[in-house]
């Protein structure tokens, strides 16, 4: 490999790197599945003002339960993603393929017209892992070829629900993000990093006969990142940087109809402000000086969502449920670390009752358009030129291939 000089615009190509995220299977790397009965409908719950686990998606229901309850599970994720690589062979993803994700919500017992909650989850996250060599066009830049890249974040989510009157209630709350691990390596450099940051949720619900109607907002969340990143292995030496990553902010509006006795369905609009992943700057510890500053332009997402729950028995449900994902990564900034394309989720599971206690299990598979990327933009001229950065390049030409399932089981009690 030819050796590269070490440049300042070296140093801001390879931290400019380490604060990306990565694939998940809603847009971008949300992971929207944050309860068993959420997994179930396909994430239309904004509007349900009964199931304990339609509260983690507004928690302005709390205010209709009379009691204090608690919901907790544990999803699988497993997937699979390929590359078809322009003038490579395909080759797999090889990191971790496989994540359990948990998650919790306590609902204290209503105070008159007050009801506090709490949620636990991780909404965004995964890994992408690629051998050596997946990509030939890095040429004299192999360094730069992405290796490891991994996430783990949760949210720690308190609630406060008001009873505005018999129909309606609003509920505000503080969402808390840590980043517990943030991994992003090339083939030479490694690269870590973790942080947190502080945002808001409000929510809203309302009965009206037959129909409920909820909308819930969550705000972006600025998350500080330290790192750190060792290059030694190109013989430039190792050193520390800090940057901001702001998580997108989420908008969810839906209507339910008790069609029947039996019967209720949902359908929800979903929008994921993806324009937050836009620019962000780098600078050294002290932020004395900006090393880069990098521009990734990827469009606010659109999801659509419908699910259904069906009351077999006094005990048992069934519910099901489909969605359409949008993708929010535009060609000109493709990167092979987070390979955005449109997803539909199919979705089925059950609930039973045992008295005093409720067994929830789903299961949703996530059908991923392949995508194919076609650009003219050479990344050796431009990485000669002094831009390290790969996206949007001929680098990463090919053909992406993802695919996702996912089987959840959980708890719920009142007490």
């Amino acid at each position: 490999m030819t050796k590269i000089p070490f440049k300042p615009t070296l140093l801001a190509g390879l931290v400019s790197m380490a604060t990306l995220p990565f694939q998940a299977q809603a847009s971008g790397f949300r992971i929207p599945e944050i309860s068993t009965v959420g997994t179930a409908t396909a994430n239309a719950l904004v509007a349900n003002s009964d199931e304990l686990g339609a509260l983690a998606y507004n928690p302005a229901g709390m205010a209709f339960h009379d009691q204090a309850g608690l919901v907790a599970g544990l999803t699988d994720l497993s997937y699979d993603l390929s590359v078809d690589p322009t003038g490579g062979t395909k080759t797999d993803s090889n990191g971790k393929n496989n994540f359990v994700i948990p998650n919790f919500y306590y609902l204290a017992e209503n105070q008159g017209k007050i009801t506090a909650g709490l949620a636990i989850n991780s909404p965004f996250g995964l890994e992408t892992s690629w051998p050596q060599g997946t990509f030939p066009n890095f040429g004299p830049y192999a360094a730069f070829e992405p290796e490891r890249s991994t996430i783990e974040m949760f949210n720690m989510n308190p609630n406060l629900a008001y009873q505005i009157d018999a129909t309606s209630s609003i509920a505000f709350g503080l969402d808390v993000y840590y980043l517990n691990k943030l991994v992003f390596n090339t083939q030479k450099i490694r690269i870590d990093g973790r942080g947190s940051g502080l945002g808001w949720n409000l929510a809203y619900l309302k009965k009206q006969g037959q129909w409920s109607f909820g909308a819930s907002y969550r705000s972006r969340v600025d998350v500080e990142i330290n790192g750190f990143f060792d290059a030694t292995a190109i013989s430039q030496p190792a050193t520390t940087a800090k940057t901001s990553f702001e998580f997108p902010d989420i908008f969810q509006a839906g209507a339910a109809w008790q069609a029947t006795d039996k019967l209720s369905l949902e359908f929800d609009i979903d929008y994921t402000g993806w324009s937050s992943f836009d620019k962000f700057r780098i600078t050294t510890p002290n932020g004395g000086m900006v090393l880069t500053t990098s521009t990734n332009n990827w469009d606010n997402a659109m999801a659509y969502r419908f699910g259904g729950i069906y009351q077999l028995s006094s005990a048992t449900q069934l519910l099901f449920g489909y969605s359409l994902d949008k993708k929010a990564q535009p060609d000109d900034s493709f990167s092979a670390r987070i390979p955005d394309a449109d997803r539909q989720l199919f979705s089925i599971g059950m609930t039973h009752d045992f008295g005093g206690w409720t067994l929830e299990a789903a299961f949703m598979h996530v059908a991923t358009d392949s995508r194919t990327i076609n650009s003219s933009v050479s990344y050796v001229s431009q990485a000669s030129g002094g831009d390290y950065d790969p996206n949007g390049t001929d680098a990463y030409n090919g053909t992406y291939e993802s695919s996702v399932n996912l089987l959840s089981l959980g708890v719920s009690t009142q007490f």
